[in-house]
Parts: C-alpha cells; sequence; structure tokens
C-alpha cells in the first residue's frame, strides 16, 4: 500500500530531487532550488506517493501558469493570439511527473496526475515532454491530454520537445 502526501516538507522535498536525478539520470543540483521557487507561485500544487518503506516513488506539480514566469514566457512564443487565450490565459502549468523505474506500469504516474489536476480551478492545463518520451505521451493520451505543437525547443534545447494541453473546465 503506498501513501499519497502534499509536497511540502525540505525532508521530502530532497527525497523528490534525489529520485528526480535518478529517474532522469542526471546530476542536477537545481531540481531542489526550482521546486523551492516553485512552491511560492500563485496556484502550487505537488504530491509525493510513498512506497511501504516510506521512501519517495513517486511526484508530481505544477502551479498557475502567469504572464512574467520564465515557461510561460516560453510557452507563449510559440502561439498566436488564439491560442494563447485558448490554452494559456487561465492555465494550471504541468511541471514536473516521475515514478521511480521500479514502480512503472502500476497506475502511479495516472494517480499522480489525477490528484494534482482534482480542484485545479483553471480552464486547462499544459505540459511539455520529451517527442521520443513514448511511455509519457501514451500515458497523457490515454488521459485525454491533446498535442498543441511539436516540435518545440525551449531554451535553446537541441531535443525536441511536444506540447500538450487539456481542458480542464
Amino acid at each position: 500500500m503506498v501513501k499519497v502526501l502534499e509536497l511540502a516538507s525540505n525532508e521530502v522535498i530532497q527525497q523528490v530531487s534525489e529520485l528526480y536525478n535518478e529517474v532522469w539520470n542526471s546530476e542536477d543540483n537545481t531540481i531542489k532550488e526550482r521546486i523551492l521557487k516553485h512552491r511560492s507561485y500563485t496556484g502550487f500544487k505537488g504530491f509525493v506517493i510513498l512506497s511501504k518503506e516510506d521512501k519517495v516513488i513517486g511526484f508530481s506539480y505544477g502551479y498557475t501558469s502567469l504572464s512574467g514566469q520564465f515557461y510561460h514566457g516560453l510557452l507563449s512564443k510559440e502561439f498566436n493570439s488564439e491560442e494563447y487565450h485558448n490554452w494559456l490565459q487561465d492555465c494550471f502549468e504541468f511541471v514536473e511527473l516521475a515514478v521511480h523505474p521500479s514502480y512503472r506500469k502500476q497506475g502511479l504516474g495516472k494517480m499522480l496526475i489525477t490528484k494534482l489536476l482534482d480542484d485545479v480551478d483553471n480552464k486547462t492545463t499544459i505540459l511539455t515532454t520529451q517527442i521520443d518520451n513514448y511511455s509519457a505521451r501514451s500515458l497523457y493520451e490515454s488521459l485525454h491530454w491533446e498535442v498543441l505543437k511539436e516540435p518545440f525547443y525551449p531554451s535553446n534545447s537541441k531535443q525536441p520537445y511536444v506540447i500538450m494541453g487539456k481542458e480542464l473546465i
């Protein structure tokens, strides 16, 4: 049996940053600082799933996407004015989702997405993922997310991404 908790305490955030680096096979020392920064954003919500041993095995978080935020600025450049109005004007930005490889294909990603988007008051939600992240794309498509634009190259990235969105209201 797993437990779902809010992404709140510094200890949990530390475990989330360790899981992030393990999942993405990286040494990203900025993930903890990004979460702490994003935690102060309007509409921030985040959740973790703990194993029976109380170890973080999955997490998701997001916040209201507002003008002046870094990623909001990147996304707004990709849309014409009508698309901006439809997708970013009243949007919850779904920032991160990760599940430890040993716990995948058990519905935990779906559980985290559903929990995160429960009670969100925004009209839409938007996310980006790598074009070739087929398991993530399949998960999002199974939850009725639609492709809004591909390819998308965020912040001088050479790796192509896809922008996906979902209407909430």
